[in-house]
């Protein structure tokens, strides 16, 4: 990130200060991440103004992020400090290279887009040519209207909410951030907001009857916010819990697991590896319709490696290959639908249960497998064998999953 050398004068920015200065730019984004920007800054000259997330101190950047060249390497996008100076007990002056101060930051814009001088000197293609404004699916939090919760954990809650979408008020499900004061849980809700506006970035190309839908974020303030569709159900292991024994075979076969089916080949049909597929990260609707939801494990391209000892991973769910080699591919998520196809048909039984992560392990490692749970029929448990064959390249992929399913004329 460019920086001219702070001097001892400059004062710090607090959110409060930033929100008074820019918010109502229309360039304004807010703590929009940096991986979303060449999805934005798509030609040279494309900028946006945007904030970091807090330092340990509770500091944060007024950033001006230009693009300076319309390849894609990593230095096609440059960001620059915007810096608060006092000039005197009353006056404030803000700078983004010494030797040119103005009164605002909206004057400082306005003057770059006027001259066409590089806000990086060093960098004459630092040109300030289009102001990007803030897209259709980033929301302010003026406009969310925050209802009763529906869960919460340590750094995050799920609200009911209302927000205007193409002219209507909508009724949606919100995730939030909580805002951490100990120190020491800083780093934790870091990752948590990273891991968010991952999911969103994600979730964004998606548009598909079996998977989630979202309506987009605010992120111009905290708490950030992921905007997603109400389902007005449950997560489809507590329906299973909820309606043990009630649910009939062609419910479970058509509406549940063909549901996913089609949800996760749509999925990796999007060059998406999920990493979390289970029950428990399934909506299920009051029209029966089953939507696979949760995204902050799932990473885009077709191989994945997770750094060990990263995080802890649903071991019960996971492939074999992925146990030894961290390693994820659309085939460990094809195993974990052999998994929740288990759930389904055991009335939402937990797998393995009883068993120690060791005692899982082993049994995965050496191609032992889960029985047939009672009263499944033999097709579906057939699915189930093809995917959970030990070797990957046995395994089944997504579509010849769903293909299986009108074979059998169901």
């Amino acid at each position: 990130m460019e920086n001219t050398h702070a001097k001892e004068e400059d004062t710090s920015l607090t959110l409060n200060d930033i929100q008074k200065e820019v918010e109502n730019e229309v360039c304004y984004h807010g703590l929009l991440p940096r991986e979303d920007l060449p999805c934005l800054l798509g030609r040279t000259g494309d900028f946006l103004v945007r904030i970091t997330q807090p330092k340990p101190s509770g500091q944060r950047e007024l950033v001006l992020s230009v693009r300076v060249s319309d390849d894609d390497s990593p230095h096609a996008i440059r960001h620059v400090v915007i810096r608060r100076r006092k000039k005197d007990r009353k006056t404030i002056e803000w700078l983004a290279s010494e030797g040119n101060k103005f009164n605002s930051v909206k004057e400082l814009i306005d003057t770059y887009l006027t001259t066409k001088k590089p806000i990086n000197p060093e960098i004459k293609t630092s040109q300030l040519i289009h102001a990007i404004p803030r897209q259709s699916w980033e929301f302010l939090h003026k406009d969310v209207v925050l209802k009763d919760l529906i869960g919460e954990g340590q750094f995050g809650e799920v609200r009911e909410a209302e927000v205007p979408i193409d002219g209507k008020k909508r009724l949606v499900a919100v995730k939030l951030t909580k805002q951490v004061k100990d120190k020491n849980q800083l780093q934790q809700a870091k990752m948590k907001v990273k891991e968010m506006m991952h999911e969103a970035r994600l979730m964004r190309y998606f548009h598909h009857v079996n998977v989630v839908k979202i309506h987009g974020v605010a992120v111009c303030r905290e708490p950030l916010m992921i905007i997603i569709e109400m389902v007005n159900g449950g997560c489809l292991a507590d329906v299973l819990e909820y309606r043990k024994g009630k649910v009939d075979e062609i419910e479970k076969i058509e509406n549940m697991s063909l549901g996913s089916a089609r949800g996760l080949e749509y999925i990796h049909a999007q060059k998406v590896i999920h990493r979390d597929i289970a029950a428990r990260n399934v909506l299920y609707t009051l029209e029966k319709v089953a939507k696979i939801t949760d995204f902050g494990m799932s990473r885009q391209g077709d191989f994945y490696e997770m750094a060990r000892g990263n995080k802890k991973v649903p071991l019960k769910w996971t492939a074999p290959e992925s146990m030894v080699t961290y390693q994820y591919t659309p085939k460990t998520d094809v195993f974990s639908f052999s998994i929740l196809l288990w759930e389904i048909f055991s009335d939402g039984e937990e797998p393995y249960k009883g068993m120690t992560s060791i005692e899982v392990k082993r049994m995965i490692s050496c191609g032992e497998r889960l029985r047939k749970p009672e009263g499944c029929p033999d097709f579906i448990f057939q699915i189930m064998i093809k995917c959970w064959e030990q070797n990957p390249d046995r395994r089944y992929n997504m579509s010849k999953v769903k293909c299986f399913y009108f074979e059998k004329d169901i």
